[in-house]
């Protein structure tokens, strides 16, 4: 597997598996086209990174984030900023991260999100904000994140129930639970 920014002709490709992935239209082909555009530094570094089967040239994994200044909420509206050890000013954003099954707990996961971290410290970034699904099959969304070092901020009930989409677990509308999680950039190891 390789793993490669995630840049602008990957956009449909990237639909195919996150609809896969997640569920019929969970992203719109417009909505990644400005993901992407926001995972974009300053400097044109890019913080979004893709998993790539080198013989299929399938899309096989996706971890979408964006730095510091270039978000102000996820795929659901709310947020508790004043919750945070850190401004929002200071605080990239984890979106997004999905793994094909055949390739889940292989690590592929903690890679793609480092390679966004690794960006985020040398912006000055002071910590990591995201949601994760409670309800993910076996909990993996929280697992993954906690020993990745993220600690639960607060829950928020049918956080994506104004998303237009139909759930893989309860249909549409999705009536899923967020856990808004938080990471100190500095506390991870180098």
């Amino acid at each position: 597997m390789l793993i490669k920014e995630f840049l602008p002709a990957d956009v449909c490709k990237v639909k195919l598996f996150t609809d896969q992935c997640i569920g019929l239209n969970y992203y719109s082909v417009e909505e990644l086209t400005e993901y992407q555009k926001k995972s974009i530094t300053s400097d044109n570094e890019v913080c979004s990174f893709i998993l790539v089967d080198p013989e299929t040239t399938e899309i096989k994994g996706l971890r979408l984030a964006f730095p510091p200044g270039n978000w102000s909420h996820g795929k659901g509206s709310r947020l508790r900023v004043d919750l945070w050890p850190n401004s929002l000013s200071q605080t990239a954003y984890f979106q997004s991260l999905f793994i094909a099954p055949e390739l889940q707990n292989q690590g592929w996961g903690r890679k793609l999100s480092y390679k966004s971290i690794e960006i985020f410290r040398r912006l000055g970034a002071l910590g990591i904000a995201t949601h994760c699904w409670k309800e993910s099959p076996n909990n993996t969304s929280y697992k993954y994140l906690s020993a990745l070092g993220f600690k639960t901020i607060v829950e928020h009930p049918d956080y994506w129930i104004d998303v237009d989409y139909t759930c893989t677990r309860d249909g549409k509308p999705c009536r899923c639970t967020a856990l808004e999680m938080y990471l100190h950039v500095y506390e991870l190891p180098k």
